[in-house]
């Protein structure tokens, strides 16, 4: 009877055993197209043999574990590259907007402008005392005033864009941090241990990690029972054990434009850790180097166009005599502009007296000559002065050059974020390839699985008839 009853429990054993194999391979078809899901496989074992006269007979098969396909290597370098993948998109998309604020199919550019309000001055200097003349050169100084707030305010506005975009990226680095938090609470809960392995929550926890990566500049290990260690910029701790850091964002007080700080606050320092300049990788990097390099690079510049044209043309302007009740006064301002760089573009206008009356357009050198257009002459001359970059460039010069330098820059972003892409996509297919779901692999297995099943059960209706056997033997 104890030799049935041990062959009785080895087809027991193996009905479990296969009933796990066809449960698996149900549980990987469900979730083929589960993002992060690696399919699962059933690893069995065969038990220990015992010794039964001085004969070793086995004790059939046991399920040791369920495991994932995964290759922490392979996962890593896909890490690695969404850290760079996530740098260059953020950098290209942040820039891509910026190019329409300089196309000449939307806007007249500013170097267009200037040169029609040249052209204006060229007129003026012909007609020095026509109405209409004078009139065109005061719509053509607005018109380039327009154009220099018009790039300010677009730039400053697209730099405010982004800086929201920052605090969004912030709150979600936070909620990341979290989630990784609570699954290594559930991991550890769930192994115990035990050589078992919790496949489901690593793979979300993986999935996790790939999507942080994508964000922020981190390192992370897998340390005591099992449970992910993950370190921000300046090795800053952002997740240990169940204990999540908190990114956030703090208005700068100092800079005195309102962006934002990000912070690291409750990680591994005893002090809320600014990593605005530390952090080097992921879309958090790239946003604000668009935010706080390239931007404000194009804003300076523009500042210190608007700047050099204003105070050089008044310089020569103060100079002049204008015509009827100005023939004869001097010392009058083209432009009224800041004498603060940085607020030039922004502060620039027309002076309050050429626009009520274009007479005070002061072209005429010497006082009551109204053919006179040797003022208006030298600030026509302007046009060809080098003057900007150091004496390097004109003013359509320095403006093309920044034009042109800012285009360079978006191409340069463009190509690193296609390669780096290129580069994603090649480990995601080979990461897809070990981890992702064959369904005709899946289809066989639940086949093999079925046959096994059908030969265990074929054993257990064995022993039954043996026991009928044995039990019939006393009546």
């Amino acid at each position: 009877m104890g030799g049935l009853k041990h062959t009785l429990n080895i087809g027991a054993e193996s009905l479990y055993a296969t009933r796990q194999g066809v449960d698996t391979a149900g549980h990987n078809i469900a979730n083929a197209n589960t993002e992060g899901y690696s399919r699962q496989r059933v690893n069995l074992e065969q038990r220990s043999p015992s010794e039964s006269r001085s004969v070793l007979i086995g004790n059939g098969v046991f399920v040791k574990n369920i495991t994932r396909a995964h290759d922490k290597f392979l996962e890593k370098q896909l890490n690695n590259s969404n850290q760079d993948l996530g740098l260059s998109k953020a950098k290209h998309e942040a820039m891509k907007p910026l190019e329409e604020i300089y196309s000449p199919e939307l806007n007249a550019s500013v170097s267009d402008e200037m040169d029609a309000f040249f052209t204006s001055l060229q007129d003026l200097s012909s007609f020095p005392e026509d109405v209409l003349v004078r009139s065109n050169v005061m719509d053509r100084a607005d018109r380039v005033i327009g154009s220099f707030k018009r790039v300010d305010h677009s730039l400053k506005s697209f730099r405010s864009d982004i800086n929201e975009r920052i605090q969004g990226e912030a709150v979600e680095i936070s909620t990341l941090l979290k989630d990784i938090a609570t699954l290594n609470s559930a991991i550890t809960t769930t192994e115990r241990g035990d050589p078992r392995e919790a496949s489901d929550l690593l793979d979300q926890q993986d999935l996790l990690l790939r999507n942080l990566t994508e964000k922020i500049d981190i390192n992370y290990y897998r340390g005591d029972r099992g449970m992910v260690v993950v370190r921000g910029p300046q090795e800053t701790m952002l997740v240990e054990r169940d204990h999540a850091a908190d990114v956030q964002v703090v208005k700068n007080t100092e800079n005195g434009s309102g962006m934002y700080d990000v912070i690291i606050d409750k990680g591994s320092a005893y002090k809320p850790v600014n990593i605005s300049k530390l952090n080097q990788k992921g879309r958090l990097a790239g946003l604000l180097d668009v935010r706080d390099n390239v931007i404000p690079d194009l804003i300076h510049k523009n500042n210190e166009l608007a700047f050099t044209l204003g105070h050089s043309l008044n310089a020569i302007h103060r100079r002049g005599y204008g015509v009827s009740d100005f023939k004869e006064s001097t010392n009058r301002d083209f432009f009224v502009i800041s004498d603060d760089v940085n607020l030039a573009a922004e502060s620039m206008d027309l002076d309050s007296l050429i626009r009520e009356d274009q007479s005070a357009i002061s072209a005429a050198f010497t006082p009551s000559a109204p053919g006179d257009n040797i003022n208006v002459n030298e600030m026509l001359r302007l046009k060809e002065v080098r003057m900007m970059s150091s004496g390097d460039a004109t003013f359509g010069e320095y403006y093309s050059n920044t034009v042109g330098l800012f285009g360079l820059d978006l191409v340069r972003a463009e190509h690193i974020y296609d390669a780096d892409q290129t580069l994603s996509k090649d480990l995601m297919t080979r990461h897809d390839a070990l981890k992702g779901v064959s369904m005709d692999e899946e289809a066989i297995n639940l086949m093999k699985w079925q046959a096994n099943f059908t030969a265990s059960s074929r054993v257990i209706t064995t022993i039954d008839e043996m026991f009928e056997t044995v039990l019939s033997l006393k009546r």
